[in-house]
């Protein structure tokens, strides 16, 4: 089993990281507010990350109602790698530290890859979005990169955003043979996507990139701060891919009003 790596320098790694030991266990304790986990992961390690204040508001002096960005996501899987999945355990809403994992999701875990024919949705995760460019080259190479949040309440994955590949390789250079991307809402518990923009690099030899950026709501959601019209942004969730089948992947995601103690981030890169 492989957990894959945090690339040194970017992201997480801008952050005060430190090996933590222990489990997290769902609730609030004075100041931190700790998630439960659906699954375990293989092969994991525990982070803690230093985070930066967003304001609140005019007047406000709750400390416990401002906004805890974190830094961007970085992931990387090597070519022998199958998967890698980092995830928020708890979070300090006085200090703006927080604990992620890091590890190998099981098989069941990574959900499916758009990129070929595929469903628009079903009743559990409708009001998707997607888009394919295929040339129709057997390919050599294939992955995707997701980021997710998920109500810690219900287990629901509320929204996400894939963004993947396939290519081939020859004498050192790179080509795709199919770029795509897809989005979701639960739109049955009242989200919805409002906007996506998907940007996309291929037939060049160093390498391709899927990115998406997409912004989701739900206008009647109980439980962040502020409010009940929540949004939800993602900037730049990213894919890239290489000649010698290595895959890189950022994402940076945050919701308004805050909704750190409900909605938990999740991001993951894939192998085909």
């Amino acid at each position: 089993m492989t957990k894959g790596r945090l690339i040194r320098g970017l992201g997480l790694a801008t952050g005060l990281v430190l090996a933590l030991a222990g489990p997290a266990q769902a609730g609030e304790h004075g100041d931190v507010v700790t998630f439960d986990q659906p699954y375990p992961l293989a092969d994991s390690t525990r982070l803690e990350v230093q985070g930066r204040r967003v304001d609140p508001g005019v007047g406000t002096t709750d400390v416990r109602r401002a906004h805890c960005r974190l830094p961007r996501a970085v992931l990387s899987l090597e070519p022998h790698e199958r998967a890698v999945e980092l995830r928020q355990l708890a979070l300090n809403r006085r200090t703006c530290r927080a604990v992620f994992e890091r590890g190998e999701p099981p098989k069941s875990a990574r959900g499916a890859a758009a990129g070929k024919t595929q469903s628009s949705g079903s009743r559990e995760t409708g009001g998707t979005s997607d888009g394919v460019q295929a040339q129709g080259a057997t390919p050599d190479w294939g992955g995707w990169s997701r980021a997710w949040y998920r109500d810690r309440r219900n287990g629901r994955i509320v929204n996400q955003v894939q963004a993947g590949a396939d290519w081939t390789s020859r004498g050192g250079c790179i080509d795709a043979s199919n770029l795509w991307f897809r989005n979701s809402a639960h739109t049955d518990s009242g989200w919805r996507e409002v906007s996506h923009r998907w940007s996309r690099i291929q037939g060049i030899c160093d390498y391709l990139v899927s990115s998406v950026n997409a912004h989701f709501q739900d206008r009647n959601f109980r439980g962040c701060s502020g409010g009940t019209v929540v949004d939800s942004y993602y900037s730049r969730v990213r894919f890239v891919g290489y000649p010698d089948g290595t895959i890189r992947g950022s994402k940076s995601s945050w919701n308004e009003p805050s909704c750190k103690d409900v909605l938990v981030a999740y991001y993951a890169l894939y192998r085909r």
